[in-house]
């Protein structure tokens, strides 16, 4: 479990040349309760698990994978505090690689060839939802960054008016987070959806009920 949710951390946001610390073998297993929290809409467990996760690099002086996590929170919840933290542990680090994605993220000068896969395959452009459909099917791809870059690239092709090619794509984003249970992912599929549904002026109001169904369930929490 511990090598397959690093190698999940490290497509994410990239890997450094420098070994995996004890503090990261810790942090890892905090960083996948807070993925897996987040996307299903329990903030407050979510919360909990990612101050864990940097309390244990901290520990170990691990500035370049705490700019990692900061950089992985922020992909997940675009929040641009995140990536302030994550540039300033970077820059006590020294470290390149995450200092490259943290360009990337902001619009400034960076190497694409030195970027992780999934910010390189965030930086290319889509002509269709099958080509984002076949890049995104890649099994070594985890499945809450599918989820993440399918309703970038969605509302990619909302922005263009390119209506049938993100309905099928947002459908694709749906099922992963359906078979995650990942509440607070289909509530944001489903919004993405409705609006779809209401450019191209059809008929939304089953789209309305799942969306309530889910606003309950995530009231709960």
């Amino acid at each position: 479990m511990k090598k397959i949710f690093i190698a999940l951390l490290l497509f994410l946001i990239g890997c450094s040349s420098k070994k995996v610390s004890d503090g990261f073998l810790l942090a890892e297993r905090y960083f996948e309760n807070y993925i897996r929290y987040y996307n299903s809409g329990d903030f407050k467990l979510s919360e909990i698990n990612f101050l864990k996760s940097v309390d244990s690099l901290q520990k170990a002086d691990d500035n370049c994978n705490l700019s990692k996590i900061y950089i992985g929170r922020y992909l997940l919840e675009d929040n641009a505090t995140y990536i302030e933290y994550a540039k300033r542990y970077a820059l006590i680090g020294h470290c390149e690689d995450e200092i490259n994605s943290i360009n990337f993220l902001v619009g400034q000068k960076y190497d694409y060839k030195k970027l992780p896969k999934s910010l390189q395959l965030q930086a290319k452009h889509y002509n269709s939802s099958q080509d984002a459909i076949k890049e995104l099917s890649d099994e070594t791809i985890p499945d809450w960054t599918k989820s993440r870059l399918g309703r970038n690239i969605t509302l990619r092709f909302i922005n263009i008016n390119l209506l049938e090619e993100a309905n099928k794509l947002i459908e694709f984003v749906l099922q992963i987070d359906r078979y995650n249970s990942w509440t607070y992912n289909l509530k944001k599929d489903l919004t993405i959806k409705k609006d779809i549904c209401n450019l191209k002026k059809d008929n939304c109001e089953f789209i309305d009920e799942r969306l309530d169904m889910i606003n309950k369930k995530l009231n709960k929490n």
